[in-house]
């Protein structure tokens, strides 16, 4: 086969990478730091929370929660609590727990209470509309949800999520609500113009003001004196108690407003002026009137700020790249630091070794078992081409144990290509590629390939010649069920039924008949077990996902291992020891044991995106780019392997972190 001088390098460097780990080699005058920082936020930052001490809480549109540290000005920890953006953020009064408002963005809205220390979920609230405003209670004692298409407000358990009493008698959408120190009492905020008191043990108004409409930003501080507030006017500043108005500035132009101290009578305005973004220090004299103590011109490379919080003496503001800003009255601005960790996007492991991609496509490789990495090893990577999926040979035989599928998902110019079990590459430039594919699977001899719009191609291992094809607008997915026997998943539409098994030496088709609507994924485990994901819809219309281990000859014996109220076809599957593992939902991985019994992975920092089964441990890629290994029967944590810049760590629970550095191999 000819290939170009530029194909020939790149190909000829592939092969020699996936033995480029040198074991027990020296980093030479390399010093690994002892602790590393965790990265920041991927995205914008949507909220900002004062803990009342030396820490800031932030909460981005990439569903991470990560604690900044403001006497060293650094990232101190961070973990992903949700596969959506989160919108707003608030924290219980006395204690290390966060509710949060996750969203989609597309209509989907819950609420999750955690413990930010210990990294555990207190509970899930799902709602059908809107979540416009969330906060504690003075004493923590319950949270107060407010919802847009609804009226009022509900009022929550703290811990358990249950729904509590709440004022049937407060109607009208809430922009703001706050308790006063003994809970009895409630200062709401109405957008339509009011502002309200309530007795919560009695359920009914105490009295209420007018006020102006549509105020954003709204904010009570000065032992609860003073309301402010942002109106398409201006900023807005009330007398809490009598309602009056106190001040409007119709120069400023307001973003958003933040106190402090919410104890003293003192706040900030973060505002636009001339192209510059400014941040202003009100202060409430004696007679009742604002005065400005100090205006600070905002670091140019803080414009892009998307929240703001005060943090006692100065100010935090977040961005839309991710990055936290501190300023302190003097102006002075300084960037939180975080770490250069390299997000490893995709994986795929073989007999022996596990390669993988990162955010940049650098390509690496290091031993499967994590047992073997040592202290002071190197890993190389190199330049990784333009490809998005790695897909390893899911036949374990001595002959196959070694090969690796790299191709490119939802593009249709870039040809895959195969590492062969002798070190060889081999372009698969014979596969039609008119259209992106969706699907790609390797046993054997034989490589699978399912394009966009249903065409279904094997390929010969050995000489890249097309074996088969087949075509069918409703496949969604595809597998081998064996050698020379595919299956497909598909929309059961016009007579089909969700499955459809192939033989590609015959050509002969046998449907399989189980009763859903798509047959969205199929998956072959290491037992030879089959599973399909199926999509079906109740009479409401509601949708449920489930997964199935299927019998090709006999579909009616097919058994439901797992059911998901929603529709879910993103989610990652795999088989280790027997045991079934999935992300289905998007909250974690989940076992599911032989028993019936289900037992939910130990997490690290972000929630997996990528699971591989192997004989004797499940291997996972999450959303930060950590790289774990697990117990198949219990989910326990065994490993956990991190790739920055220039160095590896690998950590195992009880035992010192082990070290090695990364170098990028330019000559090959």
């Amino acid at each position: 086969m000819k290939t170009t001088g530029s194909l020939r390098r790149y190909l000829g460097a592939l092969s020699l990478l996936l033995t480029a780990l040198e074991l027990g080699a020296q980093p030479g005058e390399n010093e690994f730091p002892e602790a590393v920082l965790p990265g920041g936020h991927r995205g914008a930052v949507n909220v900002l929370v004062y803990d009342g001490g030396d820490q800031i809480l932030s909460a981005g549109e990439d569903g991470f929660l990560t604690v900044w540290d403001l006497r060293h000005n650094a990232a101190a920890d961070r973990f992903q609590v949700s596969p959506y953006g989160l919108r707003s953020m608030v924290l219980r009064p006395g204690k290390a727990q966060v509710a949060l408002v996750e969203s989609d963005g597309l209509g989907f809205y819950r609420i999750s209470a955690w413990d930010y220390q210990l990294k555990q979920k207190l509970f899930t609230l799902r709602f059908r509309d809107s979540v416009s405003y969330i906060n504690y209670s003075a004493g923590g004692n319950f949270l107060i949800v407010a919802r847009n298409g609804r009226t009022g407000v509900v009022f929550v358990h703290p811990e358990t999520g249950e729904i509590l009493n709440s004022p049937a008698g407060l109607t009208g959408l809430v922009g703001f609500a706050a308790t006063g120190k003994s809970e009895r009492t409630m200062i709401s905020y109405f957008p339509s113009g009011i502002l309200s008191y309530w007795n919560l043990e009695s359920e009914t108004e105490m009295r209420r003001f007018a006020a102006p409409a549509n105020m954003s930003s709204p904010i009570l501080f000065g032992n609860n004196r003073f309301f402010g507030g942002i109106d398409p006017q201006g900023l807005v500043i009330l007398d809490a108690v009598s309602g009056a108005m106190m001040f409007r500035d119709r120069i400023i132009s307001p973003q958003a407003l933040f106190a402090s101290k919410p104890e003293e009578a003192e706040f900030f305005c973060l505002s636009s002026e001339y192209g510059f973004l400014v941040l202003s220090v009100f202060h409430i004299n004696s007679v009742g009137e604002p005065e400005i103590k100090n205006r600070i011109r905002v670091s140019p490379e803080s414009n892009s700020v998307t929240c703001a919080t005060g943090a006692g003496e100065i100010a935090v503001l977040g961005t839309a790249g991710g990055g936290i800003w501190t300023i302190d009255r003097d102006g002075i601005s300084q960037s939180m630091a975080t770490g250069n960790q390299r997000r490893l996007r995709e994986a795929a492991a073989s007999r022996s070794v596990l390669v993988f991609l990162d955010g940049d496509n650098s390509l690496g490789v290091m031993p499967r078992d994590y047992r073997l990495l040592k202290d002071h090893d190197i890993i190389r990577l190199e330049r990784g081409g333009m490809y998005t999926q790695i897909t390893s040979n899911s036949e374990k035989g001595e002959d196959f144990s070694e090969q690796f599928l790299f191709w490119r998902k939802d593009h249709a110019q870039i040809f895959p290509i195969l590492r062969t079990a002798g070190g060889e590459i081999l372009p698969l430039d014979q596969l039609p590629l008119d259209f992106p594919l969706i699907s790609a699977a390797l046993m054997g001899e034989e490589a699978l390939f399912l394009d966009s719009i249903g065409n279904i191609t094997v390929l010969s291992a050995k000489t890249g010649v097309p074996l088969f094809s087949f075509s069918s607008l409703s496949s969604l997915d595809a597998a081998f069920l064996d050698r020379g026997n595919i299956i497909i998943g598909q929309s059961a539409i016009s007579g089909n039924t969700p499955f459809l098994a192939l033989n590609v030496i015959t050509g002969e088709t046998l449907p399989i008949a189980y009763p859903s609507d798509i047959g969205a994924r199929v998956y072959h485990g290491l037992s030879g077990a089959v599973y399909g994901a199926v999509i079906e819809q109740d009479a409401e219309g509601n949708a449920k996902t489930s997964i199935v281990r299927l019998d090709p000859l006999n579909p009616a014996l097919s058994v439901r291992l797992v059911e998901y109220e929603g529709e879910d076809t993103l989610f990652s599957i795999a088989e280790s020891g027997g045991v079934l593992a999935t992300t289905l939902g998007g909250d974690g991985a989940i076992l599911y044991l032989p028993e019936g019994e289900t037992s939910p992975f130990e997490r690290s920092p972000g929630l997996p995106v990528r699971l591989i089964g192997e004989e004797d441990y499940f291997i996972i890629l999450d959303e930060e780019g950590n790289i774990t290994w697990h117990n198949p029967q219990s989910g326990k944590l065994l490993a956990l392997f991190r790739l920055y810049e220039d160095s590896w760590i690998l950590e195992k629970p009880g035992e010192l972190p082990l070290r090695g550095s990364v170098v990028f191999d330019r000559a090959l």
